[in-house]
């Protein structure tokens, strides 16, 4: 079994004590013995702890469930052509500029690396959590410091990375505020939180009609009604969006000081879209644009 990457072996601390782990073998310790982790194959280090709240819980265990599953086809079903993720690189070097001085990012729910293959180049340190074990293990064909955790509980000290991003991720969460307590918890004074690819409340609100017909006519993932359902309350937002003004306030609230919403079209914009894009010429709003992003500062 490949050995815990010497940066992750440094990095992770026990994620219910926050102690330090020193590693026996294949298992991960904490120095008094209280506590012991797996270390799964690839040297992926397993420091999942579920969520203690019914709701967060179920829908967590329904996301490990689904993408265990379907971790060999979520690339091409889910995944867009490279050149259609420009601007997670471009909005990555807009943050990692205004810091100043960002060396360590964490990509929470790296899934199968849209984080991960555009942080690498430009930070000394990118260390990517996901709750499916197999999602991880795609992951490391292009990256080796992995673990696998909870954004309900991570296995990092206070104050210990610069940066958090996190892509299509806050869809898959029943209550994202829990995990913006967290995200607060571990970034450093000055740094910022990333959040991107999630779906809007207000288009849902609006356009509604168009997604069903949109989403009617695309290749499922599911395949049994089994499984549909399970991927129903994986991505528990995935039929209303999310409101980000809310979200917002709940940033704050967790003791972000300044939040950005930015409003954005696909990155390969269909007919529908475009018909949105000429509409916005002359009456602007937030409702007619599918995503939101979240730029938040420490």
């Amino acid at each position: 079994m490949p050995a815990v990457s010497e940066y992750v072996q440094g990095k992770i601390r026990c994620p219910r004590s926050r102690r330090p782990l020193l590693l026996r073998g294949d298992r991960l310790i904490t120095e008094d013995g209280g506590r012991s982790y797996p270390v799964l194959e690839g040297g992926i280090p397993d420091l999942f702890v579920a969520s203690t709240g019914s709701e967060q819980a179920r829908v967590e265990e329904a996301n490990i469930q689904f993408h265990n599953r379907h971790s060999e086809d979520y690339d091409r079903l889910t995944v867009r052509p490279d050149g259609d993720y420009a601007e997670v690189t471009r909005v990555l070097e807009e943050l990692k500029a205004v810091h100043g001085k960002a060396e360590e990012l964490l990509d929470a729910g790296c899934g199968s690396g849209v984080i991960l293959r555009r942080g690498a180049p430009l930070f000394r340190h990118v260390l990517g959590i996901d709750v499916s074990t197999a999602m991880l293990r795609r992951s490391l064909s292009i990256h080796r410091d992995l673990a696998r955790a909870s954004v309900f509980a991570l296995p990092l000290d206070d104050a210990s990375v610069d940066g958090i991003a996190g892509y299509s991720l806050l869809h898959h969460l029943h209550d994202p505020a829990e995990a913006f307590v967290e995200f607060h918890r571990v970034l450093r004074p000055g740094g910022f939180l990333y959040t991107d690819n999630d779906s809007n409340k207000a288009f849902h609100d609006r356009f509604g009609w168009w997604l069903r017909i949109r989403r009617a006519a695309k290749e499922k993932r599911s395949r049994t009604a089994g499984d549909e359902a399970l991927e129903k309350t994986a991505e528990c937002h995935h039929d209303t969006g999310l409101d980000p003004d809310a979200l917002a306030e709940r940033l704050r609230k967790a003791g972000f000081s300044k939040v950005e919403i930015r409003h954005a079209h696909p990155p390969r914009p269909d007919e529908f879209t475009r018909l949105l894009m000429e509409l916005e010429r002359t009456a602007t709003s937030p409702s007619l644009r599918y995503y939101f992003r979240l730029v938040a500062w420490k």
